[in-house]
């Protein structure tokens, strides 16, 4: 982010209000990316209902900066004023601004939206607080000789497509450690070689059978489905809430004093198996592989592209798990394992720097799991061409009916 960067903001409304709908409209007073250490932030929010301010309604605020800055407050809806508040960041960084709306009790009022925001100072000086092992490099090459060491045993079953025009099989291919990389391979019927672009689709955390994709098919290209877990597709719920209680209870959460023994590498090293078999498929055109994942399907995707010199474009939404030691500088932990340096084997602020592929991501600056500055320490050590959009007044997954967003762009370096 060193060079000049253009803000570009991107108003989005509601195509929808549902009856009787309350939300805070927040933001801070100009883009949240744009502001400077010791700078005064500024902070407007008012409380709306079905799009209209709404008056006489308590509100509890919280206002927590990564400078250490903690702050509380109430006030009351006012239709003619917003609430201000005001506050600064001593270092580059983010700061957060949460609010709910309650009864005269003080208990969350039912159906009301809460709001979460924030703004950044100085965000393209934000950089990764624990320096990457020495052994990174020798360490990634050890595991992708494990895993080519492994024989290529495909097991292909056809399953139906509700797509007219579509072939669709449930994968089963060996790889590194117990479990195969599994999933689902989809593409148009009577595909002829070479002739197809492929695309792969890694998922955020959980549970169950992943979706067959099987539109991309349809639109024209090689789909392959990558599930998280290693685990037999189309099973009933009752078998992976099982698995999620028995063999894989604390998934990434454990495991984390070796990072050869850590979930997460078996779980790249699939994802890798999987990849590999795709680009041998004759219908592939040999030449275009975008890799798509949300959350911890994002955070796969950034491993996978930095391991995969065959993808040719990346997008990542909310990405999980960038600078996990930067809780030991203040920063926002967010909802994810508890740092150890095994774990810097698979920080995606690392594994980022060596992709060389455009990559596209998307963050919420409300965000409580996937913080934004984590984001922007992996952002500011890229060196590919990449965009990254940050909307305000969204979280995880979520965001409100006002949200705005704010992109930066960078060119390859």
């Amino acid at each position: 982010m060193g060079k000049k960067l253009a803000v570009l903001l991107l108003l989005c409304s509601a195509v929808v209000l549902f009856a009787e709908q309350i939300y805070f409209a927040g933001d801070s007073e100009k883009s949240p990316l744009s502001y400077r250490c010791g700078e005064e932030i500024v902070f407007r929010i008012s409380l709306l209902k079905d799009g209209k301010p709404e008056k006489g309604v308590p509100i509890q605020w919280n206002l927590f900066g990564e400078d250490g800055k903690r702050r509380k407050g109430n006030a009351v809806s006012d239709p003619e004023k917003p609430l201000v508040i005001r506050t600064s960041l001593s270092k580059p960084g983010f700061v957060y601004l949460e609010a709910k709306a309650t009864d005269a009790k003080g208990n969350a009022l039912k159906g009301a939206l809460p709001l979460s925001i924030s703004a950044g100072a100085d965000v393209e000086k934000i950089r990764q607080t624990v320096p990457e092992p020495k052994d990174f490099d020798a360490f990634w090459a050890r595991q992708k000789a494990r895993l080519k060491a492994v024989p290529m045993e495909v097991k292909l079953t056809p399953v139906p497509s509700n797509r007219r025009n579509v072939d669709c099989w449930m994968f089963e291919i060996k790889s590194v450690g117990k479990y195969p990389a599994t999933g689902y391979l989809s593409m148009p019927k009577n595909a002829g070689p070479g002739s197809l672009k492929a695309v792969v689709n890694v998922y955020g955390y959980g549970f169950g059978s992943v979706p067959k994709q099987d539109q991309l098919a349809e639109r024209g290209m090689l789909s392959l489905s990558i599930s998280r877990h290693g685990l037999p597709q189309g099973k009933e719920p009752k078998f992976y809430t099982e698995q999620s209680r028995g063999a894989y209870k604390g998934f990434g959460f454990r495991n984390n004093e070796t990072p050869e023994n850590c979930d997460f590498n078996w779980m790249i090293l699939r994802d890798l198996r999987a990849i590999e078999y795709l680009k041998s498929r004759p219908e592939w055109n040999g030449k275009d592989l975008r890799v798509s994942g949300g959350s911890m399907g994002a955070f796969q995707a950034i491993n996978i592209a930095a391991l995969e010199p065959a993808v040719n474009a990346v997008s990542a939404s909310i990405p999980w798990c960038a600078n996990l030691g930067g809780v030991k500088e203040g920063r926002l932990g967010g909802w994810r394992p508890a740092y150890t340096p095994a774990l810097d084997y698979f920080d995606i602020v690392n594994q980022a720097k060596r992709i060389r592929c455009p990559v596209t991501i998307s963050i919420g600056l409300g965000d409580r799991v996937c913080p934004a500055s984590g984001q922007f320490a992996m952002y500011n050590g890229m060196t590919c061409r990449r965009t990254l959009t940050a909307e305000q007044s969204a979280g995880h997954r979520k965001a409100s009916p006002n949200s705005r967003k704010y992109t930066i762009h960078a060119e390859a370096e």
